[in-house]
């Protein structure tokens, strides 16, 4: 089975972009690669669409979320 097609929020995009932007304050490379390590969870749903656990206050098995450090990404 093909990975499905995964498309970032415009609310997700502008939320990155203000992390990278935060962190490139101190270190440009770790900003981008903070950014791919966030993006990566998000864009595996695509190939694993049940992967994370479902998010406690929706309670909807096809809403899920991975934890990063202190990131969340539902």
């Amino acid at each position: 089975m093909p990975a499905l097609r995964v498309e970032l929020s415009p609310q997700a995009l502008l939320d990155l972009e203000e992390i990278a932007d935060f962190i490139a304050r101190d270190n440009l490379d770790a900003a981008l690669s903070w950014v791919d390590r966030l993006i990566e969870p998000a864009q595996r749903v695509g190939a694993v669409p049940r992967s994370g656990r479902i998010v406690p206050e929706i309670g909807d098995p096809v809403v899920r979320e991975v934890l990063l450090r202190t990131y969340r990404i539902i």
